[in-house]
């Protein structure tokens, strides 16, 4: 399937103006004229612009303009953006498809933005809807959009749920969620989106400047002051290009268990091009200065109880029937090079025989503890363990992952030495259901990770270990709104605020992924709405923290 570049600016032309345009592209095509200049569609303004580029003749493009065509919904234009190495395939089309609403758009359209802000100029329509050579609307799509945003007009973006089409024809409904204000620029909106065009022209159209991230820019801007709504109904089929299909990005995300875009799944996002991260670093984090939610106060040191800990680090391990991993998890903390520790296992009804399991390393170890409970979530567990927890420092560890063996040293060593550290976070590598390498996945390391960047990242990586009292003060994890799905992240926010997020540039801790891991298990939109309420909690409390200093 054929995608935008992204990039954008732009004014709107008078109806006389728009005219003269639809006459000069009614001569070229009648042959009366040789002039270059472009056509945007017929003269009485349409309400809504089709953008479709262009670089071939094939069918999926003749069924892509034939579907919208068959609209129920006849006020639309369509500009077909050449981006044929001839030039001329646009032309041929429009002509082929007979359709006097079917026309080839300006010349230097080469980015999304360029479309965008051309449309705002020149097309006098409402609404502009961008889409790629694969994708067929449904007969009533334009109609059901149509009604959505004349009935939402605080809208300024919608999209809908569409069926997804394989190559060989086997099609899957693809199901989108609500945006709620999502900052970052991983949001599944689909192929189709559907752009108020008044909306972009009020925050000064789509930035042109920019190669990679002027979507993400304009949906960041939309959304201060305006909402990005879904249409939960499937209104297009998407159809891949049967020339052009991934062989090995698809293997490779299957095997890491990860859904997402990207030939690494939902990991992708943290092996960036250094280019394409520099521009969503910077358009995310204008973002954050434009709704006062950027902070840059100075950290504190952390306060310790006066009264000694018994030991230095509490290893804390929620559990859930997981007998096939438990074993290991114990043996590669306690075969580590450090022995200040102890282990408190908090099983959470486990019934496939893992609390027999630990049970046989508790007879063997008294620094391994076992709690066994019937508690309603993860973070009931977790908050079990902190609580019954001796150590100065928790160190997290999931029951099917593993330490390196100098893991604890290193990690406790970094906390010692640096008093303003509320959460040292080291690196880690996947590792496969049999605990073997991944060697095509570079270690995970959260290079980008800041303060404030932590707000686009749907993570800050692994080993984490907090002192006891931060914990504390934070009053534990949320098990109220965040019970099953996004604690640690949530944790990681409030932490973020006031002590130091300290990175530990070593590889510490191996993370397993296969079938059954919790986080792809876990129901999609609570994940979700788990990870963007924490978000948005965060930046409350950080236009709060900026208030109360006056900024």
């Amino acid at each position: 399937m054929t995608f935008f570049a992204t990039n954008p600016h732009g004014l709107r032309l008078n109806r006389e103006s728009l005219c003269c345009i639809a006459r000069l592209f009614r001569l070229q095509r009648s042959g009366k004229s040789q002039s270059s200049k472009p056509s945007g569609g017929n003269c009485a303004m349409s309400k809504f612009v089709v953008l479709v580029p262009v670089s071939t003749l094939d069918s999926l493009a003749r069924k892509t303009l034939e579907a919208l065509k068959n609209q129920t919904f006849k006020d639309w234009a369509c500009w077909l953006v050449d981006e044929s190495s001839a030039k001329n395939v646009a032309g041929q089309l429009a002509e082929a498809l007979g359709d006097d609403r079917i026309a080839v758009a300006p010349e230097g359209l080469t980015t999304l933005a360029k479309m965008m802000n051309r449309a705002i100029k020149d097309s006098g329509a409402e609404y502009a809807v961008p889409i790629p050579v694969g994708v067929l609307l449904n007969a009533d799509a334009l109609q059901k959009f149509d009604a959505h945003l004349e009935s939402n007009p605080k809208c300024a973006l919608v999209y809908s749920c569409y069926r997804e089409v394989d190559a060989s024809g086997k099609g899957t409904d693809v199901k989108v969620y609500q945006h709620e204000g999502a900052p970052h620029e991983r949001f599944e909106f689909g192929f189709v989106k559907v752009y108020r065009l008044s909306a972009i022209q009020s925050v000064g159209g789509f930035r042109e400047d920019l190669v990679h991230a002027a979507e993400y820019d304009m949906e960041l801007k939309l959304a201060d002051a305006m909402t990005l709504e879904a249409v939960d109904e499937v209104l297009y089929e998407a159809h891949a290009d049967p020339t052009a299909v991934e062989e090995s990005g698809e293997k490779k995300s299957g095997a890491l268990h990860s859904p997402g875009k990207g030939k690494l799944g939902g990991f992708s996002y943290v092996f960036y091009p250094a280019d394409l991260e520099k521009e969503i670093t910077s358009v995310f984090e204008e973002m954050l200065r434009r709704r006062n939610a950027w902070i840059e106060h100075p950290t504190v040191p952390v306060k310790y109880p006066e009264k000694p800990y018994p030991v230095l680090a509490t290893v804390v391990i929620p559990v859930f029937n997981r007998a096939t991993f438990i074993g290991n998890a114990l043996d590669r903390v306690l075969d580590g090079t450090y022995t200040e520790f102890e282990i408190v296992v908090v099983d959470n009804g486990s019934k496939d025989g893992t609390q027999d399991v630990v049970m046989e390393y508790v007879k063997k170890d008294p620094r391994v503890r076992l709690l066994c409970q019937t508690g309603p979530s993860i973070s009931f567990a977790l908050n079990c363990g902190i609580r019954a927890a001796r150590g100065k420092y928790i160190c997290q560890l999931d029951s099917d992952d593993e330490y390196k063996p100098e893991t604890l040293e290193k990690m406790v060593g970094h906390m010692e030495s640096h008093p303003n550290c509320g959460l040292a976070i080291s690196y880690y590598e996947l590792m496969d259901a049999d605990r073997g390498e991944l060697p095509e996945i570079p270690p995970v390391t959260h290079g980008g990770y800041t303060r404030n960047q932590i707000l686009r990242r749907d993570g800050a990586g692994a080993l984490r270990v907090f002192p006891k009292a931060v914990l504390e003060e934070m009053g534990l994890y949320d098990e109220e709104n965040f019970g099953n799905f996004g604690e640690d992240y949530d944790m990681v926010l409030k932490t973020g605020e006031k002590y130091d997020v300290d990175r530990v540039h070593t590889v510490l801790y191996r993370y397993r992924r296969h079938s059954d891991n919790t986080d792809v298990t876990r129901d999609p939109l609570m994940k979700i709405q788990n990870k963007n309420n924490a978000r948005l909690n965060a930046m409350a409390r950080r236009k709060a923290i900026n208030a109360k200093a006056g900024k």
